[in-house]
């Protein structure tokens, strides 16, 4: 939606973005600079900035960027038109009479979706608990879940009917249109009328994070599949930006949440007093989950099935989890294939002492490698040293290397300075093979083959550049935005992504001359965002403004479109300009 520019410039302005932030990031002021750690990735050398003087953020770590809009939307998992309106509600504004009228008419849409899902979620708890559910009610029991945590998780019953579901909420006032936008109704190729998507099947309602039912998850009881059947993705619900149980997890005292593979997991551990469990929901684990768990957990226990499939899944969630920062350690059950037939058939305080022995990531992998080894057996054990040497050579820390190469060395009986030379060694190789990597990635990034944003940019590198350096002055400078378009028209730009961002900020400024700092938010996607962000807060000098933009322009002028071919420079020559690039 196209909000006036003067309404978000004033948005922007009473939303000062070092207030926004703050409470998410612990900033460290550095003259009209502040940094911290990146809530977006994991990191521990502080790489986001916030920049006062263009009112935007970039992480150069992970090259997330954009403007105060963009902040909230990506922390708080908002669309624009979300996060527009609590940023207005926090400067005391109301949205301007056309945006509003809009906005109203999507949040009633939204608060109907709710609505339905919050009585669809209350039908089936009812029907579970009443003489309908026996069915539903007798399988729950039989896996050990307790009234208790039927209660606390909000399950229930769909019943065996194809319209029971339908006929409730048209007595509520809803169009069947509207449940199957839901989806809470489906249709056929033999049939036109629609139908209860969920039947006999034991339900699990998706909370978000505020407590709202925004999905469910159908477990069918005995045979048939599929074994869960899942909403699809509505206006409130996106599969991956969702975690099962987290809307009570998030309050675990202690920080700890584990991950466990499906939703019975999660209400057994529970149950049990484990209150940190959370699942993905009907999807493998994904890099936005890991994300949502980085703001709650001090540390994430991975405790997935105990089958091939489910040490996949683990090493992917490892990596996921450690790339945003977060502490792992990896459950590993022997005798029960998933923590909730571990508990029933163990016990609460087995499961606990599990839970304290987890193993860290290098010892999971470890014990992946040796698994079906005869270390007694020569060759066995050389073949196990050599893998293991190869994990331990890839941890950043030397102190940690040290740790496990002693580890190493006594379980197999190996002096301790033969393994820390072949780590030495591997080391070594492996940093050939990077800097092998980047000057090959590099010349890719000078094709243009990985500039997603502006694949033009590498094949006229020198005009680029100085239309950035344009758009940098121009948003600093905006009293000269007539002055520019007359001396370089838009048509003159070489690259088609540059020339975008000039006519915006030309149309910005045209609309609202005393913008002081223009809203990309809207306009433009993620990634344009962030390379924006990168762009107008690059360095300029001081004094003569339009001397620096006459520079940039006579460059843009003179070099059309001239390509540079990557074939032709040597790898220490793709190696320097990538280091000059400033991108």
């Amino acid at each position: 939606m196209a909000l006036d520019s003067r309404f978000l410039a004033e948005l922007k302005n009473r939303n000062n973005i070092v207030d926004v932030i703050a409470p998410a990031v612990q900033l460290k002021r550095n003259g009209t600079r502040h940094t911290g750690l990146c809530p977006f990735h994991g990191e521990k050398t502080p790489s986001f900035t916030v920049f006062e003087e263009t009112a935007s953020f970039y992480c150069f770590g992970c090259g997330a960027g954009g403007d105060v809009i963009t902040f909230v939307m990506k922390y708080h998992n908002l669309d624009y038109m979300e996060a527009v309106r609590l940023l207005a509600e926090r400067a005391g504004m109301e949205l301007p009479e056309r945006e509003a009228k809009a906005d109203l008419a999507g949040r009633k849409r939204r608060e109907r979706l709710y609505e339905m899902h919050r009585l669809a979620a209350r039908f089936f708890f009812d029907t579970l608990t009443g003489p309908a559910g026996a069915e539903g009610l007798r399988y729950l029991t039989g896996r050990g879940i307790g009234r208790e945590a039927i209660i606390r998780y909000g399950l229930g019953y769909a019943p065996d009917s194809y319209y029971a579901l339908k006929d409730f909420l048209r007595e509520k006032g809803f169009y069947p249109e509207e449940m199957l936008a839901a989806g809470l109704l489906a249709k056929s190729e033999r049939s036109v009328r629609p139908y209860d998507k969920f039947r006999g099947r034991v339900m699990f309602p998706v909370f978000d994070l505020r407590g709202n039912v925004v999905a469910f998850s159908g477990r069918i009881i005995g045979e048939g599949q599929p074994k869960y059947l899942n909403s699809p993705e509505t206006e409130i619900y996106t599969k991956g930006n969702c975690v099962f149980g987290l809307h009570l997890a998030k309050n675990e005292p202690e920080g700890l949440l584990i991950l466990c593979e499906g939703n019975l997991d999660v209400v057994s551990l529970s149950q049990a007093g484990f209150t940190g469990a959370v699942a993905p929901l009907g999807t493998a684990f994904t890099k936005e989950q890991a994300r949502i768990l980085a703001r709650y957990a001090k540390t994430v226990v991975v405790a997935f099935d105990n089958d091939s499939a489910g040490l996949k899944a683990t090493e992917k969630a490892i990596r996921y989890l450690e790339e945003n920062g977060i502490p792992v350690r990896v459950l590993q059950m022997q005798g029960a294939k998933d923590p909730d037939e571990f508990i029933k058939t163990y016990g609460r305080e087995r499961f606990e002492r599990l839970l304290k022995n987890s193993k860290t990531p290098v010892e999971f992998e470890l014990d992946k490698l040796k698994a079906g080894l005869d270390l007694n057996d020569t060759g066995m054990k050389v073949e196990y040293l050599r893998q293991a040497v190869e994990v331990i050579a890839g941890l950043e820390s030397a102190v940690e290397r040290d740790v496990y190469i002693g580890k190493l060395s006594r379980e197999l009986n190996v002096g301790a300075e033969a393994v820390r030379a072949e780590t030495a060694r591997i080391r070594k190789r492996k940093s050939a093979a990077v800097q092998q990597k980047a000057v090959r990635a590099g010349e890719q990034e000078l094709k243009g083959v990985y500039d997603r944003v502006n694949p033009e940019r590498a094949g006229a590198l020198r005009a680029a550049k100085s239309e950035e350096m344009l758009i940098a002055l121009l948003v600093r400078h905006p009293d000269l935005w007539e002055k520019l378009r007359a001396a370089l028209p838009p048509e003159e730009w070489i690259t088609s992504f540059n020339r975008r961002v000039y006519e915006f900020l030309l149309k910005e400024f045209a609309g609202a001359p005393d913008t002081a700092a223009p809203v990309f938010a809207g306009a433009f996607d993620e990634k344009e965002q962030a390379r924006i962000s990168f762009m107008i807060n690059a360095p300029v000098l001081h004094g003569d403004p339009w001397g620096q933009m006459a520079d940039c322009i006579q460059i843009i002028k003179s070099e059309g479109a001239k390509k540079i071919d990557p074939g032709a420079l040597s790898a220490e020559e793709i190696m320097r300009r990538l280091q000059t690039k400033g991108d």
